[in-house]
This record gives C-alpha cells, structure tokens and sequence, in this order.
C-alpha cells in the first residue's frame, strides 16, 4: 500500500525482536510476559531496572518503567495531580518500535511527510506545513491497554495501571487542510492510513513490523490533525516528533509517531498492527480483520489522590481528585461511592475544553482510621455510563470497568497531613488537605464569595485554588499563595489576563469590588 519509511539508521533482526518481546507484540513464554512477575496494580516499583537517565530530561520518580527497549513509562498514579494539562514531564511514554535518531527532531523543518491516495501525490516538508493555517486541540491520549495490570488472566503487554493517560494539547494543520491542497482524497477511498518513520530491519517482512494503522477517512478529514508542538513546544522525540497524527478520542496506537506517510486508502492496512493487532476479541482467539479495532475510548474515570502510590493519610477531610473522559463525546457527570452501593455527585472542577479533553473532579471526604476504596463512575454527554466491571478480553484493552480502578487508601493517625508533590500536573494547586478555618468575612466579602463559586461561567473557582472557596484551580494561581491586592483581583477579574476571560461585561462593579474584598479577606484573614 504505502511505500516504506525511509530509516534513519539499520536495526538487526535480533535486537528488534528482542524490543517486541519486551512489549507483548512478539507473545513470548515466560514470566514476564504471562503474569508472575507482574507487579500489584497499586505497587509502585518498576518491572525492571530504571535506567540511569531517561530521554527528553524526564526523571524516573514520576513513572513505572515496564520497558526500556522500547521504551514504556507509565506516570505514577499521585503523579499526574489535581491539573487538566498533563505536563510533559508526567506524560507516558509507549513506543512500538525503537525510535529513530534525535537527528530528526534537530532538523525538525526538514522532515518529509509522502502524501498519496490523493489527487495530486507528492511530499511536504514540515516547513511547508507550518506555513498553513495551525489549530490546537486539547484531548485525551490513552494506551489500549491501560488498565491491563487489573485482568486476572495476565494478557501479555505492558501491565499499565491507570498512568498510560494524559490530557495534552497539540498544535498542528488539519488533515482536512492538508489533503484538499493535494487536490482532496480519491474516488472511492475509505481509511485514512498514517505510516509512522521507525527505522525497520531489512531482514524482516515489512508488514510484520511497520508501524502502520488506518482510521475511516471521515474521521481523519473530521477532526484530525498533524502536529509538531505539545504543551506549546516543539514535540519530543519520546512522544514522536517532530511530527505526530493526532487522532482526537481515539486509542493511542492510532496517532502515529513520526509520522512519515499519509494516504488515503480504499482498505485498511495489511500491516499486522491493524490486520490482527489492536483487535478486541474474547480471551483465548487469535486477532483478525474482522474483530473490532480499537478506536474510540469508551467513557471512563479514576482518582488520583491523595492517598495514591501507597501514601498513609490522617483521619479528617481529605478532598479527592480525579479525571473523567470520553471519546469525541465528553462527559457530563461523575459520581462518588465509598462501598460500591450508595453514589453521591462529584463537582467537576475545570473548564470544559472540548468533547476529547479530559475534566478534572473532586469531592471532600472525612474518613476514620483504617482502609477505605474509594470509587468513581462518569456518565457521558450521550447517556453511557462507566460498567462495574472489566469488559473481558484477550489482550486486556479498552478497561473502563469503575470497580477495579477504585483508590484504595490507608488512613492512619501515624500519617503526617497530607501535602501535595511540589509539582502537580498543570497547576500549583495542592488538594485540600482538611476542611478549612471558616473566615470572618464582611457583607461585601459574603456576596464575593457567591460570585467566585457560582456568579461566572467557568466559574471563578475552576480555574483557582482558593481554600475557603474549597476549590482546586486547573488553570489559574493558587490565591491563598499569590494574596492578591484588591486592585489585582479587580483588573484580573474586569479585563481578563493570559486565558482567564474578561468578566468586565458580565459583571457589576459592585460585583467586581464584592469579588476582590472576597479575596483579599479569604487569603489574609
């Protein structure tokens, strides 16, 4: 179908399927691969020997190492914070291949996409795509297999937990864009099909290899993008730069790394990846064209803490944090148990940044000594709603099952209060650690704090931290941190500052004097 990727640097047969053993895509006999050396999914230390530095300067305390060739990091579970944006640093990494050279993401202008199935083929510098129209997305990136640690019959892969996750955002030029200034897709073409650059061994059939998958074609021209920029910076080499499809709302193994072509097929790709890899099917079958590939993410939600990686918890209020998603739908709510049976409505605490972005949650807690699980379930914008259980299946892909991502914590008059990393994911908010010293506040001060939780939409609470508030910010400062002047929180409130909006014409200015005398005493008194 599409012409090979033009590799960087030779592979030997040996070392390549030695790198696919290590990740389940060669299944192989022994312990690693079938179970008895995997770890608990609340353990916290690494399947094998963290190596002494890993790439792009990310520090091994933040992830589980199941691979190192090719590289498998997965963020701890108290790692990823109370944040929307996942930051770079706490963001997974899952290669299928070992990568190519850091040659490509130095002369990063100088990579070239092939563009075929088009009407007018032919190739595109990533310069030339840089000088087209850009748009950003933010969304959700999730391994298949995440989840995997929880299946009782040990499908062989990487054991992720709950940490091959994340909420990025991506800057690139849509895929739409790009195929209608090759003169649009050809007759009777169905699958968008994305060849990623590893370099491949000359020795082994291509097919058998080739990182290689295919979307249907209204997806691609729907939503999809080509990216160069994470976060708002050029996209490491670990997370398959210096250019990357992006698929919004589908599995990970769709947003191919490196990507080198892209076509416009009548069939999907004969490459194994997509013929029999990725496919959903009962436990014990072998993967066909036939089984459903896995695409777009089901509805699911986990917390996060505090209480996570084995960490011990006094008795008292805790507020727990978590992430909620679905695939191109979003979510519209998220409830809480502490036993399975009973379920009461957790706030949603950030801004709504689109149908494939995650939203962060919390709810405040008093528990007593002892251990607890703690649960969570989210409800989509289409009405689907998180099972109970693990959807069963060979390779253990697409678990959204609520009851085994439950947090288990131990509560203990031994703990120390707890206290946030020193950095979360994409804020500086800490969690509330205990319910608040309640503050004496003026008339004034009273109808600010009405305002700040509700008065606004987002609300003024869901991108700041502020503890008499109990809000945890995704965005914005931590105000009990800044104390803020009454002239700031005016000007900020009234004109808007960075992407905080302008509430200057939503808001009175008694309201705005209400809302800045509501800050000030909360954070100094």
């Amino acid at each position: 179908m599409a012409k090979d990727p033009q590799p960087e640097t030779s592979l030997r047969r040996r070392d390549l399927l030695g790198g696919l053993v290590a990740t389940g895509t060669v299944v192989a006999v022994g312990a690693s691969c079938r179970g008895e050396d995997v770890r608990e999914p609340s353990s916290t230390g690494p399947l094998v020997e963290t190596p002494a530095t890993l790439p792009d300067g990310l520090r091994s305390n933040h992830f589980v190492v199941h691979n190192t060739k090719p590289l498998a990091l997965e963020a701890r579970r108290a790692a990823l914070g109370a944040g929307l944006i996942t930051p770079v640093s706490r963001f997974f990494v899952r290669n299928n291949l070992p990568r190519p050279g850091d040659h490509i993401v130095e002369h990063a202008d100088a990579w070239t996409l092939d563009i075929i199935g088009v009407a007018q083929p032919g190739s595109m510098r990533l310069a030339d795509l840089k000088r087209m129209v850009p748009t950003t997305i933010t969304m959700v990136l999730q391994c298949s297999g995440n989840g995997r640690a929880f299946f009782k019959h040990a499908p062989s892969g990487s054991q992720w937990a709950t940490g091959a996750a994340a909420c990025v955002m991506w800057t690139g030029v849509r895929v739409a864009d790009v195929l209608a200034a090759r003169g649009g897709a050809v007759d009777k073409t169905r699958y968008l099909t994305a060849t990623g650059g590893e370099p491949l061994p000359a020795d082994v059939e291509r097919d058998l290899v080739v990182v290689e998958r295919s979307v249907p074609l209204a997806k691609g021209i729907d939503d999809c993008i080509l990216a160069w920029e994470l976060n708002g910076e050029p996209i490491p080499i670990s997370h398959g730069g210096p250019l990357r499809l992006i698929v919004p709302g589908y599995f990970g193994c769709n947003n191919i790394k490196y990507v080198r072509t892209l076509a416009a097929t009548q069939e999907q790709s004969s490459a194994k990846i997509q013929a029999k890899g990725y496919r959903f099917r009962p436990i014990g079958e072998k993967g066909a064209p036939d089984q459903p590939s896995m695409w777009r993410m089901p509805v699911k939600s986990w917390f996060n803490g505090p209480g996570a990686d084995g960490e011990s918890l006094p008795p008292g209020r805790h507020t727990f944090h978590g992430v909620a998603f679905s695939g191109e739908r979003g979510v519209r709510s998220v409830e809480v148990s502490t036993d399975g049976d009973a379920w009461v409505v957790a706030k949603l605490t950030t801004p709504d940044l689109g149908r494939d972005a995650w939203r962060t949650f919390h709810v405040p807690l008093d528990l007593v000594e002892g251990r607890h699980t703690i649960y969570c379930r989210a409800t989509d914008t289409r009405g689907d709603t998180q099972p109970d259980a693990r959807p069963e299946n060979e390779r253990g892909y697409g678990h959204n099952g609520w009851r085994d991502h439950g947090l288990q914590v131990f509560v203990s008059a031994a703990a120390r209060p707890h206290t946030a990393p020193g950095e979360s994911a994409g804020t500086s908010a800490a969690p509330l650690a205990t319910q608040p010293t309640p503050v004496d506040l003026s008339e004034s001060a009273r109808a600010g704090r009405e305002v700040f939780v509700d008065g606004t939409s987002p609300s003024c609470g869901a991108c700041h931290t502020l503890a008499d508030a109990e809000t945890i910010g995704a965005i914005g400062p931590n105000l009990n941190e800044l104390q803020p002047t009454a002239e700031q929180v005016s000007r900020a409130v009234r004109d808007g500052v960075g992407i905080m909006p302008s509430m200057g014409d939503v808001l009175s200015e008694a309201q705005l004097r209400d809302v800045a005398a509501y800050v000030v005493e909360a954070t100094t008194n």
